[in-house]
């Protein structure tokens, strides 16, 4: 890392580790239900040398950062929530995801064959040999066949979790409807050690520390080195050493993965040779609306 970019990296982390700090305190409040006036008193307590201004400032970006992060109206403050509706000129965008491509194939080898996911018990390896070769046949053509396989069970967990299959049946929803179920469960429902078992407890661990990496991506607003992302994120979070290679490609091969699925952020094409690079979307911020607000 030269000069410079270690220089603007030291001077990122102050401000990335007190969105840190916000983000952690409105989970705080969700988790436990609290009203404004118990979140006040948190503040007090975690600001106590703050002057009133500063604590009201606080106070606002907490109650921000709580509707942004309740993206699912199952969760506390249910009737504070907006349900939301994806607007027509965003059909096609949602629809050329990989996520919807995944779990498009999937509702229809379901319900063809009427094999549908059971309580404890896996679906049968005939089932997504069939998901595979429809997918290979598709816009999927030039992914590995063995990581299409991962790709559609962790599809199956997602469906699942957002209440779309049961055991007997598949929900029949509209692709926008699809689309915003399916991340939410993603991003809120699954448990990530079962959604990403490699990672083990730090599956779990990026989870919970999922809103600062997503606003650590979003405020890139240009292509950014992988690698440059995950020292950011582990350094504030403490959940793996910066240079920890293994934890690095664990973020990429999961979360960075599936928000590439559902068209947030994508690969940056670059040299054999040179590290692994991620930018925005042109709909990232589209996206990420549609379902925040």
């Amino acid at each position: 890392m030269g000069l410079k970019q270690t220089m603007k990296h030291s001077a990122d982390v102050p401000s990335h580790r007190f969105r840190s700090t916000i983000n952690n305190l409105a989970l705080y409040a969700l988790e436990n239900e609290l009203t404004n006036d118990l979140i006040a008193r948190e503040i007090e307590k975690r600001f106590a040398t703050k002057k009133t201004g500063k604590k009201d400032k606080i106070m606002k970006d907490v109650l921000q950062s709580c509707y942004r992060l309740v993206w699912d109206s199952t969760l506390p403050f249910e009737n504070s929530i907006i349900i939301k509706e994806v607007k027509d000129e965003h059909t096609q965008i949602i629809e050329a995801t990989t996520a919807i491509t995944l779990a498009q194939c999937i509702i229809q080898i379901m319900k063809h064959f009427d094999v549908y996911p059971e309580k404890n018990k896996p679906l049968p390896q005939n089932f997504y040999s069939l998901c595979v070769d429809m997918l290979l046949d598709g816009p999927l053509a030039h992914y590995d066949p063995d990581l299409l396989v991962i790709y559609c069970k962790q599809t199956v967990i997602m469906l699942k979790a957002a209440g779309i299959t049961n055991e007997h049946s598949v929900d029949t929803i509209n692709t926008g409807e699809l689309y915003r179920r399916l991340f939410l469960a993603f991003w809120n429902k699954c448990n990530w050690k079962n959604l990403f078992p490699s990672g083990g407890y730090i599956s779990n661990d990026i989870k919970n520390n999922r809103q600062l990496l997503l606003d650590i991506i979003l405020s890139s607003n240009k292509p950014v080195q992988l690698d440059s992302i995950a020292r950011t994120y582990f350094e504030l979070t403490g959940i793996a050493n910066p240079y920890d290679l293994f934890a690095i490609s664990l973020l990429d091969f999961s979360v960075i993965t599936w928000l590439s699925f559902f068209g947030i952020i994508e690969y940056v094409h670059t040299a054999a040779d040179m590290p692994v690079t991620i930018a925005l979307t042109r709909s990232a911020y589209n996206l990420v609306h549609l379902i925040s607000q």
